[in-house]
């Protein structure tokens, strides 16, 4: 018996850090997915196959508390740790499977990355959220739990936090709800819980178009997040106010896409790139690399709107009211020597299969 989940990765295309202090950000999962295959076993062999990690073969056991104990080499368990933040997430909530006759665990993130060979770069899509979510779900249904996964709110607010261990706490999770959910969503982290929610949103809307555009170059959010904990703690009063500049924005442009305000809408993704870029300026995050900002200067010239995605530096969306508009700024892009990369809505979000081994079809659960 074999199980197989997938979920994809996310465009955030507003709320970006604002979204940490509970604004409202708007993100859209792409068609880029993460895959986690489980295979239930006969030899009470326990295995990990992370090809994208050159993890080709890392053996693991469960204690007599159920915990997961690495038997591999202590190099190959530091790039597994997110499969032990997942594990003992689902342990701690009565999810993990039993694995008396073992398990092997194969995991897919493969495209996540861009280009071949020494030219192969990984793409800053959440894939590490996309492989969470993949991971947690094939694994909760492995231990006869696959109804965890029926109530998505529910199921974000789980996954959150074993996410969020990973990165840590640093996170706003809008990753995991864009892998989870699928298509465009509306995500707030409410309350002083900080208790993650969302509500499916229109997309594509008539009259809005967009392309997404990528710097050529990879960026860490975990580092972007530890630099701004670091900020935030000495410039206390300047972060809230570039957090409260920015939230405003976003609750509006939320509010005028909702209304189909388009032309609104647009002029309120100007108005947020400029408060990202002031806001990078006054706490040192590289938010827009020297591409992007050469970017957007392109598309100031050519009247479209342009803003980095998420923590900034590889990706960024451009929007335009105008179809041949953005088809000209488009090939202006290629002409530059820029990147587009194609990058469609994926609505289905979390997937997950279960299916006999060389033997029976796939069953949806």
């Amino acid at each position: 018996m074999e199980i197989i989940a997938s979920a994809p990765g996310k465009q955030v295309l507003l709320g970006d850090y604002a979204v940490l202090e509970g604004a409202p950000a708007l993100v859209l999962a792409v068609n880029r997915r993460a895959q986690a295959r489980v295979v239930l076993r006969d030899d009470g062999e326990c295995n990990v196959v992370a090809p994208d990690l050159d993890i080709s073969d890392a053996a693991w056991t469960i204690d007599r508390d159920g915990a997961l104990r690495w038997q591999c080499d202590e190099a190959a368990a530091a790039k597994l740790a997110l499969v032990d933040h997942v594990w003992d997430g689902l342990l701690r909530e009565g999810l993990a499977p039993r694995v008396e006759q073992g398990l092997s665990i194969h995991l897919d993130t493969s495209g996540f990355f861009h280009g071949e060979g020494a030219a192969r770069v990984k793409l800053g899509l959440g894939s590490s959220a996309a492989l969470t979510v993949a991971l947690a779900s094939a694994l909760a249904t492995c231990a006869g739990h696959e109804d965890a996964l029926a109530d998505r709110v529910q199921w974000v607010r789980r996954l959150f936090h074993m996410h969020g261990g990973w990165q840590g706490g640093r996170g706003s999770g809008v990753d995991v709800a864009a892998g989870v959910a699928g298509g465009l969503i509306s995500y707030q982290l409410m309350g002083e819980e900080r208790t993650p929610h969302f509500m499916h949103e229109a997309w594509p809307v008539q009259g809005l178009h967009w392309l997404f555009v990528w710097s050529g170059q990879s960026v860490s959010t975990a580092n972007s997040l530890k630099h701004l904990a670091q900020w935030r703690a000495t410039h206390g009063a300047d972060y809230a106010a570039h957090m409260g500049r920015l939230g405003a924005i976003s609750t509006s442009a939320v509010q005028a896409l909702r209304q189909r305000e388009t032309q609104s809408f647009i002029g309120l993704t100007k108005d947020y790139a400029t408060a990202l870029q002031n806001f990078g300026d006054a706490c040192g995050l590289e938010i827009y690399s020297p591409a992007q900002k050469q970017l957007a200067s392109m598309a100031a010239e050519a009247n479209v709107s342009y803003k980095p995605c998420g923590a900034g530096g590889d990706f960024g969306v451009v929007f335009a009211e105008d179809s041949e508009r953005l088809a000209t700024f488009e090939r202006a892009i290629v002409r530059a020597d820029m990147h587009v990369i194609p990058l469609p809505l994926d609505s289905d979000g979390v997937s997950c299969h279960m299916r006999q081994v060389a033997s029976s079809p796939l069953m949806d659960l």
